[in-house]
C-alpha cells in the first residue's frame, strides 16, 4: 500500500526595503506566518536577489538608494526570469500620479504603508497567494477622495494642530510625520525625551506622541516633567510604543499619558484618529 506524501511549499517573499527597522518588523510577521524571507536594502541587491532566488512575491519600496522603486520595477518586468514574478509596491507615497506610474511599469499591485499595520499586511499576501488581487485599485483619470475623507482633511485644515513627536526611530519619524503632515497637521520631531520636553516648554503643541524607551530621558520620566511644568501640563500625551508589557501600560497611565497605543498594532491613519478622538475630549475639538 502506497502512502500519499503531501509536500507544504513554503511561499517565498523578497522585501525591497532600505529602512532596516520595517524590514526586521515584516520578517518578523511574515515568517510568524510560515513564509520564507529575504531583505533587499537597496534595488541593486534587490534584483540580484530576484533573479537568484526566485520569490512567489516581491514587496517593493519605491524611495530608495542606488536604484528608486520604479527602476526596478521595470529592470524585473523586462527580464525573463523575472517578469512573471508578482511585485507588489510598498510606499508612502500615495498620490494618483505615483500609483499610476508603478501600474504602468507593471507593478501587480500598491500598498500604501501608513494604511497598514504589519499584521493587516500579511493578512492583504494571503489573499494574493490565495488568488485575489489586493491593495489600491489601477486609477483612471484624476483621483477624487471619497466623500468622508474630503470632509474629514477640510475638518482637518479648518484649524492647525500642532504635534511633538518624541521618537528616535528614523523609519517610524518618517513614516507618522507624513501621515499626520498629509492630515493637515504641523508637526516637529524631537529624538529624544529631553529634546522634546525643551521643545515642549518653548512652544504651544495640541498633543504630544511619544516612544516610552528613549535615550537621554525615557517617555515616563518626560511625562512627569511635562505635568509637573504650569507650561505643558496640559498638553496630553499618547504614548506609541512596541511594548505591550502590563506594568509599562500602567506605569504611563499613572504618569499622565491618556493614551498607550502599540506601533504594531496601528496605522499612522488611526493613530490620526486617535489624536481627533483625544484632542475632542480634552475640549481642543477642531471647530
Amino acid at each position: 500500500m502506497r502512502l500519499s506524501v503531501q509536500i507544504c511549499v513554503m511561499k517565498k517573499i523578497l522585501i525591497i526595503e532600505d529602512e532596516e527597522y520595517l524590514s526586521d518588523i515584516y520578517k518578523i510577521k511574515f515568517e510568524q506566518e510560515g513564509y520564507q524571507v529575504i531583505i533587499a536594502y537597496d534595488g541593486e541587491a534587490g534584483i540580484k536577489l530576484a533573479i537568484s532566488r526566485q520569490p512567489d512575491l516581491i514587496l517593493l519600496d519605491l524611495v530608495m538608494p542606488k536604484m528608486d522603486g520604479y527602476q526596478v520595477l521595470k529592470k524585473l518586468k523586462s527580464e525573463n526570469k523575472t517578469r512573471d514574478i508578482k511585485i507588489y509596491i510598498l510606499s508612502n507615497l500615495a498620490q494618483n500620479s505615483e500609483i499610476g506610474k508603478g501600474f504602468n511599469n507593471g507593478a501587480n499591485g500598491y500598498f500604501v504603508k501608513a494604511n497598514l499595520t504589519p499584521s493587516q499586511l500579511v493578512e492583504n499576501i494571503k489573499e494574493i497567494f490565495s488568488g485575489r488581487i489586493m491593495g489600491i485599485k489601477k486609477p483612471r483619470g484624476v483621483f477624487i477622495p471619497c466623500r468622508a475623507e474630503a470632509a474629514d482633511n477640510k475638518k482637518v485644515q479648518s484649524k492647525s494642530i500642532k504635534i511633538l513627536l518624541i521618537e528616535d526611530e528614523e523609519a517610524i519619524i518618517n513614516m507618522y510625520k507624513l501621515s499626520f503632515e498629509k492630515a493637515g497637521f504641523e508637526v516637529e520631531v524631537a529624538k529624544n525625551g529631553a529634546w522634546g520636553l525643551r521643545l515642549a516648554r518653548q512652544k504651544p503643541f495640541d498633543a504630544i506622541i511619544m516612544d516610552i524607551v528613549m535615550p537621554a530621558m525615557d517617555g515616563c520620566e518626560a511625562i512627569k516633567n511635562l505635568k509637573t511644568d504650569p507650561k505643558t501640563k496640559e498638553m496630553p500625551v499618547i504614548i506609541l510604543s512596541n511594548s505591550a508589557q502590563d506594568n509599562d501600560i500602567t506605569q504611563a497611565k499613572e504618569c499622565g499619558a491618556v493614551s498607550y497605543l502599540l506601533k504594531s498594532q496601528i496605522t499612522p491613519a488611526n493613530l490620526v484618529k486617535e489624536i481627533k478622538k483625544v484632542l475632542s475630549k480634552s475640549n481642543k475639538a477642531i471647530k
